[in-house]
């Protein structure tokens, strides 16, 4: 069988996270890897038995892979994904896909036919939404009529993401998965997006044309959570992205912690335990889902698959969130397209 064939640019943090779901992934090797710190690139691929460091970005779009891999800070998505485009090569550029709703327009009128193009939108693939978008689908909730989402997480580390302006705060570091989430799961574009608090630690909200009311609450510099809330008249379902143990089900007439909830799922988690151990020695739900996307990568690329989330789909995220840098500001509702 073919491997999808891949070169990664930017061997830090988050290129790690992807040689590591590369390595997971069925169908999937990485054959080559970049980054402008060239002790960095040999090391990393020493540590994942990479074949290749490439000296710049023009060699790397130039060799035999599939796929460029862009993962380098937020800044320079822009400049790597149209050398790659212009290439003739398939992508997935890390989220957010820009920092600016017109380089992301640009991106996606740059992508020439029969080029597959995604964002990472990793949480797309995570086993609990597919889970979530399943019983949508199939009723299970009833109409929906709110999603609420938190994702925590501590203090930024040194370096871009503890700069300003530079993609490392909490709404686009984090935020705009979530915001993706809510096209994602309700099929519609959000109106008016509206937002509170400050940088570290702020709430974004809006609703969709058919009513659901979406809120997304963020904050940097504590303990790390990321769950996301579906209500709908027939129940609420909870999906913990962090662990193992969800989704989790609660119809309607059924106190949220009440003694005879927690005793189900206390005896519901005990007969996935198996599951749950199987997905820990994987690195749990969260960074499977890394490898679930390339995966998917790989259908879109060598089978003709529908790409899981296309450039398209990070420019509408980008265009959210700069709306929500807006709102804040301002201290007003801000329509998408302003």
């Amino acid at each position: 069988m073919t491997a999808l064939r891949v070169g990664l640019v930017g061997c830090g943090r988050v290129g790690v996270v992807h040689l590591e779901a590369i390595a997971r992934a069925a169908g999937v090797q990485a054959i080559a890897v970049s980054d402008v710190d060239a002790a960095r690139a040999e090391e990393v691929a020493a540590r994942f038995g990479v074949a290749r460091v490439v000296p710049g970005l023009d060699a790397l779009v130039a060799s035999d892979v599939h796929v460029v891999a862009v993962c380098v800070p937020p800044r320079d998505h822009f400049a790597v994904a149209s050398a790659a485009l212009a290439a003739g090569r398939h992508v997935l550029v890390e989220k957010p896909l820009t920092l600016d709703p017109a380089e992301a327009a640009d991106l996606v009128a740059a992508v020439p036919a029969g080029v597959v193009a995604c964002t990472g939108f990793n949480l797309r693939a995570h086993r609990q939404v597919a889970a979530a978008r399943r019983l949508l689908a199939g009723g299970a909730l009833g109409r929906l009529s709110m999603i609420r989402t938190q994702w925590t997480s501590a203090p930024a580390p040194p370096g871009w993401r503890s700069a300003p302006g530079q993609g490392g705060d909490p709404l686009w570091a984090m935020g705009v998965h979530h915001l993706d989430l809510w096209r994602h799961l309700t099929g519609e574009e959000p109106g008016a997006v509206r937002a509170a608090g400050d940088g570290d630690a702020l709430a974004v909200s809006a609703r969709t044309p058919d009513g659901v009311l979406l809120a997304t609450t963020l904050a940097a510099g504590t303990s790390d959570s990321n769950e996301v809330e579906l209500i709908g008249e027939r129940g609420r379902l909870t999906l913990t992205l962090y662990r193992a143990d969800g989704p989790h089900w609660a119809p309607v007439g059924v106190a949220a912690g009440g003694v005879g909830a927690r005793l189900r799922g206390a005896l519901r988690s005990a007969g996935t335990l198996p599951a749950q151990a199987r997905i820990a020695r994987g690195g749990g739900d969260f960074r499977l889902s890394f490898a679930a996307e390339w995966e998917a990568m790989r259908d879109a690329v060598l089978h003709g698959a529908p790409p899981h989330a296309t450039l398209a789909d990070g420019q509408a995220a980008v265009a959210l969130a700069a709306a929500a840098e807006v709102a804040l500001r301002d201290d007003r509702p801000v329509e998408v397209a302003e």
